[in-house]
């Protein structure tokens, strides 16, 4: 009898912790660390920039280092992004400078002629083969001091190619969709 009374708590137990993992609503937080971008996140955490943008009621991209970002909400799986899109691997021989004002960023950024914004680019000097990894935030505008100019890097990301002139011939290799 007493074993059966025994058996019957840890019953009842049982089902109050499985209602209780139920009914609850856990939110899964991630602390924002330096360096880290919406972008990144939604890779670690497998979902789409979107979807972060929408649990964190965010109106732009931007995070603060220390920032508490919800990647998950009741025990729901993430969406899976869709990743079979036509993608293409480009490597384009070309010309890169440093963005003019632009001397305080400690982040490797671009600005690209056609790479869409928040594409991943591997940058090689052809000079000394020092080579850099980007990300660009915006098209590079189609002005004159442009015209020979195929990338713009961030000073820090510049410097990291240990160029010896202000433009240097340069290996760009990156993914991008398809342009059918």
């Amino acid at each position: 009898m007493n074993s059966y009374i025994k058996l019957l708590k840890f019953a009842l137990l049982l089902v109050l912790f499985s209602f209780n993992s139920i009914f609850s609503q856990t939110e899964n937080f991630h602390t924002v660390k330096k360096g880290e971008t919406l972008y990144s996140l939604s890779k670690k955490f497998n979902i789409s920039v979107q979807k972060l943008k929408e649990l964190n009621n965010l109106s732009n991209t931007s995070l603060s280092i220390g920032q508490k970002i919800i990647y998950k909400i009741n025990n729901e799986k993430p969406k899976i992004v869709n990743t079979d899109d036509d993608l293409s691997t480009n490597r384009v021989e070309g010309f890169a400078s440093s963005i003019d004002g632009m001397d305080d960023s400690d982040k490797y950024l671009a600005l690209h002629k056609s790479a869409s914004i928040g594409t991943i680019i591997f940058v090689k000097n052809q000079m000394n083969q020092s080579m850099v990894i980007v990300r660009v935030i915006g098209k590079l505008p189609d002005t004159g001091v442009n015209d020979k100019i195929d990338i713009r890097l961030s000073n820090i990301a510049f410097e990291k190619l240990n160029a010896k002139d202000l433009i240097i011939p340069v290996e760009l290799t990156y993914v991008d969709k398809e342009i059918k």
